[in-house]
């Protein structure tokens, strides 16, 4: 089989009234398939816009705590200041490959342009073919307040596997569901999912941009459906007062 390898960054800023910029920077070489990609969604209000490029553009640059991505294609210049400890990650590994998660900063101080708000970067590196892992669904998400930050990641399926990482410690979940994350120590995390985001199967959202896509990829990975949510989000702790903040969160599901 021809070696397949992707690289993908994904950055967002929330800023306090909700507004949302998520950015998605990446390479793909897959035997003779070989592209660079990225997108940009943005959202005022609940007008939610999206932006496709196949152009070469910069990658994100990294610099002790401070990751800046500028782009003249998307008239974007940002930068996150970590303020948080990272969270690195073997999700799956087998003869063939490997799926290596790189959270750099699960919170973080953002600005781009004129607006500003706290945000997020993660570096997923894939050297297996996303259509050969046997998972069924996935949720992964993030929340940030002022006060405290988690992340989450979670496979299920023929290979299941779950990482939890609140304010820089790994945390036990006893459910992860689309609205709500039950902890072992009885605290819980509401989201309201009051913006979708994004919501179909990727041949015709993510990877709509690919020339000739329907030929390129293998229907499995075509037909994996994706919903991802901005959520005003609560966390509710019996020792002390909830706190408000927003997440970003999505629930992956592949076909039988």
């Amino acid at each position: 089989m021809p070696a397949f390898q992707l690289s993908k960054w994904y950055l967002d800023c929330v800023t306090d009234s909700g507004n949302t910029l998520i950015a998605y920077i990446g390479d793909l070489h897959w035997g003779p398939v070989s592209f660079h990609f990225s997108s940009v969604l943005r959202t005022t209000g609940v007008q939610v816009v999206q932006q496709h490029s196949l152009r070469e553009q910069s990658t994100p640059q990294v610099a002790d705590d401070k990751v800046s991505w500028n782009s003249s294609q998307f008239g974007i210049a940002g930068t996150w200041h970590s303020d948080s400890h990272a969270v690195c990650e073997t999700i799956f590994e087998n003869e063939i490959g490997s799926v290596e998660w790189h959270c750099l900063m699960p919170r973080a101080r953002a600005c781009i342009g004129s607006d500003a708000g706290l945000g997020y970067v993660e570096r997923l590196t894939m050297t297996i073919a996303p259509w050969k892992i046997p998972i069924q669904h996935l949720r992964w998400g993030h929340f940030c307040s002022a006060s405290d930050w988690i992340v989450w990641i979670d496979w299920q399926g023929e290979y299941s596997k779950r990482v939890v990482c609140r304010n820089g410690e790994r945390a036990s979940a006893s459910e992860i569901e689309d609205a709500q994350i039950s902890f072992a120590d009885g605290s819980r995390l509401n989201m309201d999912r009051s913006l979708t985001l994004r919501n179909g199967p990727l041949g015709t959202t993510a990877l709509s941009s690919v020339p000739g896509v329907a030929n390129t990829f293998p229907a499995r990975l075509l037909q994996v459906n994706e919903c991802k949510w901005r959520s005003r989000a609560k966390l509710e702790r019996s020792a002390s007062a909830p706190v408000e903040g927003w997440a970003i969160h999505e629930i992956v599901s592949w076909p039988k």
